[in-house]
C-alpha cells in the first residue's frame, strides 16, 4: 500500500485558518497548541511537524487574517468607480478591522499590535510583516487619489503630496480606532471617521462649477 500524500502547504493553510478563529474568540493568551491540535482534528504533536512554536502558528493565523482583509478590500472596491465613493468605502472596510462592536476582531487587533511592539511579543521579531501590510494600505490609498486626480475628482495638486496624505489617513484611521477600543465605545467611531472624512474630502475635491468652466460644459442651473 502507497504512503498517503500530505500537501503539506495545505495543511499548513488549514492549521492556520482553525487557529485564527480561535486567537480571534479566545485571544493569544488562552489559546493552546492543545486546544489548536483539538479543533483541528489532530494530536498536538502533528501540530509540531508544521510549526516550531505557538508563536509560529500565531503568525501564520495573522498571515491568513490578513490574506482575507486583502480579498475583502478588493472585491469591495472593484465594485466602485466614484475616487470619493472609493475613498469613502476604504475607511469603512479599514474601521471594520477593529470595530468594537465585535469583540473578536477587537481582540485579534489589539493581540497582533501588543505582539507586533513588545520585544517579548510573539510577533516582535517579524515586524516587517506590519510594514508591508501598510504599505499596501497606503498604495491603495495613493492608486485612489491619483485616480481622482486623473477623473479630475480631486485637485491636482495634491499629487505631489499623495503618499503624505495616505501615510496621515492611515495614522488617523489606527488611531482614532485604538482610541474608540480604549473608551470601550464611549463614542460613534463610525460618526467621528466620517466627520473627519468629509473634511479631508473638502480639502483635496475640486469645485466642480470650475472644472465644467475648464471643460467648457454648459452649466446645468
Amino acid at each position: 500500500m502507497s504512503p498517503k500524500f500530505i500537501d503539506r502547504e495545505k495543511k499548513v493553510a488549514d492549521i492556520a485558518r482553525v487557529a485564527l478563529e480561535l486567537f480571534t474568540s479566545h485571544g493569544y493568551g488562552a489559546t493552546s497548541v492543545g486546544l489548536i491540535a483539538q479543533a483541528a482534528g489532530i494530536g498536538k504533536g502533528t501540530i509540531y511537524e508544521y510549526f516550531d512554536t505557538k508563536a509560529d502558528i500565531f503568525f501564520a493565523a495573522v498571515l491568513e487574517w490578513m490574506k482575507r482583509l486583502e480579498d475583502q478590500f478588493s472585491e469591495h472596491l472593484d465594485t466602485v468607480e466614484d475616487p470619493v465613493d472609493r475613498l469613502r468605502l476604504f475607511t469603512e472596510l479599514s474601521v471594520a478591522m477593529v470595530d468594537p462592536i465585535d469583540p473578536g476582531l477587537a481582540r485579534l487587533s489589539i493581540d497582533v499590535l501588543r505582539h507586533t511592539l513588545l520585544q517579548d511579543g510573539a510577533l516582535y521579531n517579524r515586524r516587517h510583516l506590519m510594514k508591508e501590510i501598510h504599505t499596501g494600505m497606503r498604495r491603495i490609498v495613493i492608486n485612489i487619489l491619483l485616480e481622482g486626480i486623473s477623473r479630475g475628482v480631486f485637485r491636482p495638486e495634491i499629487a505631489r503630496d499623495a503618499e503624505k496624505l495616505a501615510i496621515n489617513l492611515l495614522g488617523y484611521l489606527d488611531g482614532i480606532s485604538l482610541h474608540s477600543l480604549i473608551s470601550e465605545g464611549d463614542f460613534n467611531l463610525r460618526e467621528q471617521i466620517e466627520f473627519s472624512l468629509e473634511s479631508i474630502l473638502q480639502l483635496i475635491t475640486r469645485d466642480q462649477a470650475a472644472v465644467r468652466i475648464e471643460n467648457k460644459e454648459p452649466n446645468c442651473h
